[in-house]
C-alpha cells in the first residue's frame, strides 16, 4: 500500500503556490511550517515537500543522501558559477572538494586570519571619515567589500576589491537570475534577443574575466604558489591524469567567490544590526571584548574567551540564516515522516523556518544569544544549520565563523553602529538572505 501525501495547502488554479513563491518565498515557506516538519505544496509545473521536522532533516542530508541530489532548481547557479563544487554531486563533487578541503582546516585558516584583522582594519579607517561627518553608511554594501577582500586575499592570492565596480553589479544581477521564479525573461529560450539576456551575458563576461585574469596572473608565476588556485592548477582528472582545463578551475573559482563572500557578508550585516537593535546585547558584548581583548585585534587563540560573541553570532545565524533553503531532487520514491516521496519531485529544506520552528525554539522571533549559553544544553541536532549539515555541509563554515566574530568583535570595539530612522529592513530571500532595500546605518566612535 503506497504512504499517503504529505499535508499542504490547496492550490487555487493550475499554478498552485508559485504566485506566492515569486511575491514573497520567505512567507510561504514560514507559513508551510504550519503543517508541522514536512508539507506539500505545488509550485508551478513543480510538487515540492518541504522539511522542518529534524528527524526528517537528517534522514535526508544524512541516511539517505544517494537519494537527494541538486537538481533543477541548481540549473540556475550554472549561469554564473558553471559546474563547481556547489552544483555537482557525487564522485565529481568529492574530486573538486578535495582538492579545496585542505584550504578550509582550522590549521590553515588560524594560520591566515591575519588576513581577516587586516582587512577589518581598513574599513575601520574608511569608515573614518563618514563617522567625523555623521554621514550614513550602506552596511550591506560595506560588508560584501570587506568579505570580497578577505576571501580573495585568503584564497586567491589578490584583492578583488580593486575590481568590486565591476564585480558588484555582477553578483547583484546573479542573485535574482540564479534562482528560478517562472519569470518570462527566464523561461524565453536563450536565442530570443531581450534584454534580460544582453544583461545575462555581460554579467556572466564579467565573473568569467576577472577569474580569467586570476588564473593568467597564476600562471605567469604571479599569487601564491601554495593558495587555492595553485591547489586547483596543479589538479589533475582521476581518469585521464590530464590538468583541469581552464573552465573547470574557473567555475571553481567563481563557486568560492559567489558562495564565500555574498554569504559571509549578509551573515556580518545581519550581525551587526542585529547588535544595533539591542543595546543590552551590545553592551554586554562590548564588556567581553574590552575585558579579553583591550585595544588590540582579536586572534584565534582569544575565541575560547570571547563565549558570548560567539553567542551573538550564532542567535544571528539562527533568525537570519545566509542560506535560507536547500533545495534537494528525489532519485527514487522514499517514505518520509509516513509520507509519500515521489521521484522526481523536489524537497525544499529551509533554515529560515526551521529556525523558527514553536516546536524547537522558544520565543521562535525574539533575538536572545542566551539560548546559545555554553552551560545551556544547545539546540538539538537538525533544529539549526545555518550550514547545511551531513556531507554537504558548506566547505567553508569555519571560514565564516571566523571571519564574521574577528569583524564583529573589530567593528564593535570602535563603533557604536544605529539604524538611520524611518527605515524598513525586511529579508528577502534570493541566493541568500539579503535585507530588500539594504541597511542604512550612522556612526558614532566609542568614547567620542
Amino acid at each position: 500500500m503506497t504512504a499517503p501525501p504529505a499535508p499542504g495547502p490547496e492550490g487555487r488554479h493550475l499554478m498552485g503556490a508559485l504566485s506566492s513563491f515569486k511575491r514573497d518565498s520567505l512567507s510561504l515557506i514560514t507559513e508551510l511550517q504550519g503543517y508541522g516538519g514536512i508539507a506539500r505544496v505545488r509550485l508551478g509545473p513543480y510538487l515540492v515537500h518541504q522539511l522542518t521536522g529534524p528527524e526528517f532533516i537528517k534522514h535526508v542530508l544524512q541516511d539517505n543522501t544517494d537519494n537527494y541530489r541538486r537538481g533543477r532548481f541548481y540549473q540556475g547557479f550554472n549561469l554564473f558559477m558553471g559546474r563547481g563544487m556547489l552544483t555537482t554531486d557525487g564522485a565529481e563533487w568529492r574530486a573538486r572538494r578535495d582538492v579545496s578541503q585542505p584550504f578550509f582546516q582550522r590549521a590553515w585558516l588560524h594560520g591566515a586570519s591575519g588576513v581577516i584583522t587586516s582587512c577589518a582594519e581598513e574599513l575601520i579607517a574608511r569608515w573614518e571619515g563618514p563617522a567625523e561627518r555623521g554621514e550614513e553608511i550602506e552596511l550591506v554594501d560595506e560588508m560584501m567589500w570587506l568579505a570580497m577582500g578577505v576571501l580573495s586575499r585568503m584564497l586567491f592570492g589578490v584583492d578583488l576589491r580593486d575590481r568590486y565596480a565591476e564585480l558588484a553589479p555582477a553578483v547583484r544581477f546573479s542573485l535574482k537570475a540564479m534562482i528560478l521564479t517562472g519569470e518570462v525573461s527566464q523561461m524565453l529560450p536563450r536565442w530570443v534577443p531581450t534584454r534580460y539576456r544582453r544583461d545575462l551575458r555581460r554579467h556572466q563576461a564579467v565573473l568569467n574575466g576577472v577569474m580569467d585574469d586570476v588564473i593568467a596572473l597564476h600562471r605567469a608565476g604571479g599569487g601564491d604558489p601554495d593558495d587555492l588556485v595553485s591547489a586547483l592548477l596543479k589538479a589533475t582528472d582521476a581518469e585521464t591524469g590530464r590538468p583541469w582545463p581552464d573552465r573547470q578551475i574557473r567555475a571553481e573559482l567563481k563557486t568560492l567567490f559567489m558562495a564565500g563572500h555574498e554569504t559571509t557578508g549578509c551573515a556580518l550585516a545581519w550581525t551587526l544590526y542585529s547588535v544595533a537593535q539591542h543595546a543590552d546585547v551590545r553592551r554586554k558584548l562590548e564588556a567581553e571584548l574590552d575585558s579579553v581583548l583591550g585595544d588590540r585585534a582579536p586572534t584565534p587563540g582569544d575565541l575560547p574567551d570571547l563565549p558570548y560573541l560567539r553567542q551573538v553570532v550564532d542567535e544571528s545565524l539562527r533568525l537570519h540564516p545566509p542560506i535560507w533553503v536547500f533545495p534537494r531532487d528525489v532519485v527514487e520514491d522514499d517514505v518520509i515522516g509516513g509520507h509519500h516521496i515521489p521521484a522526481g519531485t523536489t524537497l525544499l529544506i529551509p533554515p529560515y523556518a526551521a529556525h523558527r520552528d514553536p516546536g524547537a525554539w522558544e520565543n521562535p522571533e525574539a533575538f536572545d544569544p542566551e539560548r546559545f549559553c555554553p552551560a545551556g544544553r544547545g539546540p538539538a541536532r537538525y533544529t539549526y544549520l545555518p550550514f547545511g549539515g551531513g556531507a554537504r555541509r558548506c566547505v567553508g563554515y569555519y571560514m565564516a565563523l571566523l571571519e564574521i566574530q574577528f569583524t564583529v568583535a573589530m567593528l564593535v570595539r570602535r563603533y557604536h553602529l544605529s539604524l538611520v530612522p524611518a527605515q524598513q529592513v525586511t529579508p528577502v530571500g534570493l541566493v541568500s538572505l539579503r535585507p530588500a532595500r539594504g541597511i542604512r546605518m550612522r556612526l558614532v566612535k566609542r568614547g567620542a
